[in-house]
């Protein structure tokens, strides 16, 4: 379970890295993303489609990163992406 925190806590900071962070808070700020319990982002309302474009980008980052983490953890991609959205949650 230690394991589990320290690779959520990488998780987390892969995502606030300067390369993401500024389209990903831009959308943010204008209501045109949220984070979902899952631990995935969603568009909210009409978006362009470079809003799109970063949000299935995301996702498929996450994807891949709570896969692996599950995998090395033994549970489910859904436990970590669930854990991932309470961490985040908890940071704001």
């Amino acid at each position: 379970m230690k394991t589990f925190v320290h690779c959520v806590a990488l998780l987390i900071a892969l995502w606030t890295s300067p390369v993401l962070a500024d389209p990903l808070n831009d959308a943010r700020n204008a209501g045109q993303v949220v984070e979902t319990a899952d631990g995935y982002i969603a568009a909210r309302g009409k978006v362009p489609g470079e809003i799109k474009e970063l949000v299935a980008d995301i996702n498929k980052r996450r994807k891949t990163a709570y896969d692996r983490i599950a995998k090395q953890n033994g549970i489910s991609t859904e436990q970590v992406g669930r854990q991932s959205y309470k961490k985040r949650m908890t940071k704001k």
